[in-house]
């Protein structure tokens, strides 16, 4: 613990230096805050195109699929799994295709057929769209076996929360004790009625907002420790929780520990990008397979560990950023790989992205001439926001469910 404790002289030099700086990391790119007037007309565009795929998708794809719930759950839970993994890849392509990302992806291959945790830093609220990319180049089917913790409120989103919430996206308060139970009922269902799945965790809790930066200079002076300048300090109690849990459970045989960066600029939240219609042009990951057998069991060395990993990454993020715009590199492992997009995944990605278009297209031509398709809507509304208001989620249902008809088929012999 000796290794993050700060002496006063030290403390003095973090005020000076802050003092200096204007309390701003000088080493990363700017934050993006103007744009043309082209570009908000295509910030808005994209996200009328997101809303109107994913409400009209919920309402002709999701809602058709609900009778499997009850009637047939490990089915049900396969094919919403690869539906949503063929829609991840239009929002994912449209950054590159449309706003002109540059994605650069090295180190491990994240392994679709192992169950895992993928941890990262969590530097803009952005960082799981860009991630969806990484998947991507790795391995399309990454994209159906991902699953994503999120802040609870997202699930209410139309259309696009309705969808995550059939995914069985993980969407918590943020408040161990309110959380709690529903990881371990989401987690059981992933391992006893699911597939294999990789799920996304931001170990920081929040992104590396301005508040959120200044909440974790507070916490640090406070406990005495050294503050971060470009990751936020790793809240260590969900994180040894769902790892004790998810080893219970037998179903864990990785952590990944992915570091993102950016090169040229950064945006921080999804409203920027809609309103602004611009965005980093130039991301990077780098991927660190680690085997479940190298990390502590005991709870107290699993937060100290992750700490250390933080640690690490801190001093990574130092290196990249104190290097000149173009020339900065994450620095990864002997062996590492680097993904990129081949002529046949590219055809694939542009080819899903033109579907899913034509489909929300015409979609929206049949809600406005069909009264059986404003029927449609009228339920799937009721449904889902009435699921929110009886059990917190469409997600907890369906783990509800799930996780009873397991013991049903366990109880009849009938498990795969």
């Amino acid at each position: 613990m000796n290794f993050f404790v700060k002496t006063n002289k030290e403390k003095f030099i973090d005020r000076l230096i802050a003092w200096v700086s204007g309390l701003k990391t000088m080493g990363e790119p700017p934050t993006l805050t103007a744009s043309s007037r082209l570009d908000k007309v295509r910030g808005i565009g994209f996200g009328i195109a997101m809303l109107l795929s994913a409400f009209f998708g919920s309402i002709f794809v999701m809602m058709p699929c609900t009778p499997l719930i009850w009637l047939q759950p490990k089915w049900y839970r396969r094919l919403v799994d690869r539906l949503v993994g063929f829609w991840l890849v239009m929002p994912s392509g449209l950054m590159e295709y449309l706003f002109g990302v540059r994605f650069t992806v090295t180190g491990d291959h994240i392994d679709p057929s192992h169950p895992g945790i993928i941890i990262m830093n969590h530097r803009t609220r952005l960082d799981w769209l860009f991630f969806w990319n990484a998947l991507f180049r790795m391995d399309a089917r990454l994209l159906t076996t991902e699953k994503i913790s999120l802040k609870g409120i997202l699930k209410y989103l139309p259309g696009a929360g309705w969808a995550m919430c059939s995914n069985a996206y993980m969407f918590l308060d943020r408040s161990y004790e309110n959380d709690s139970a529903r990881i371990d009922q989401l987690l059981e269902y992933y391992a006893r009625v699911g597939d294999i799945y990789q799920l996304l965790l931001f170990p920081e809790g929040t992104d590396k907002c301005p508040k959120a930066t200044a909440r974790s200079k507070d916490y640090a002076e406070k406990k005495n420790i050294v503050h971060y300048d470009y990751v936020l300090h790793p809240r260590v109690t969900g994180f040894t929780h769902i790892l004790r849990k998810m080893r219970e459970e037998n179903y864990v045989d990785f952590i990944y520990d992915v570091t993102i960066a950016f090169d040229d600029g950064i945006l921080q939240s999804e409203v920027d990008l809609v309103k602004l219609g611009v965005t980093s042009k130039d991301v990077r990951f780098d991927v660190r397979k680690i085997p479940i057998a190298d990390v502590p069991v005991d709870d107290a060395e699993v937060g100290e560990w992750l700490r250390n990993l933080w640690a690490e990454k801190e001093e990574r993020l130092r290196v990249f950023y104190s290097k000149p715009q173009g020339e900065r590199q994450l620095d990864t492992h002997e062996g590492a790989l680097t993904f990129d997009l081949t002529p046949k995944t590219r055809l694939y990605q542009l080819s899903i992205i033109a579907v899913w278009m034509s489909l929300t297209f015409t979609w929206m031509y049949f809600f406005f001439v069909s009264n059986y398709s404003f029927l449609m809507a009228a339920t799937t509304i009721i449904f889902y926001v009435g699921l929110q208001k009886m059990y917190n989620g469409t997600e907890m249902l369906i783990s509800q469910i799930g996780l009873e008809w397991r013991k049903t088929q366990a109880a009849k012999g009938k498990l795969e």
